[in-house]
């Protein structure tokens, strides 16, 4: 991969989508321990999972737009 590429596939990166997701993902999380009590929230590392969660969404859907970016301009 050359560095056009990389810049090319850089730049279909959405951070705006990584921070609605992660704050979509702590909503949903509080709701959800809020009702069955579950001390989700209590996890040692329950920030870095919810990066980790929110990026490989972000990624999934920058592949997934990719993909059906190039489907439409033939």
């Amino acid at each position: 991969m050359d560095t056009g590429n990389l810049i090319a596939f850089l730049k279909k990166f959405s951070f705006g989508r990584l921070i609605a997701c992660g704050i979509t993902l702590r909503v949903v999380i509080a709701i959800i321990d809020g009702v069955f009590g579950l001390e989700i929230n209590e996890l040692e590392n329950f920030n870095i999972y919810i990066f980790v969660i929110a990026l490989i969404y972000t990624i999934f859907w920058m592949f997934n737009k990719s993909y059906s970016d190039e489907e439409y301009e033939d």
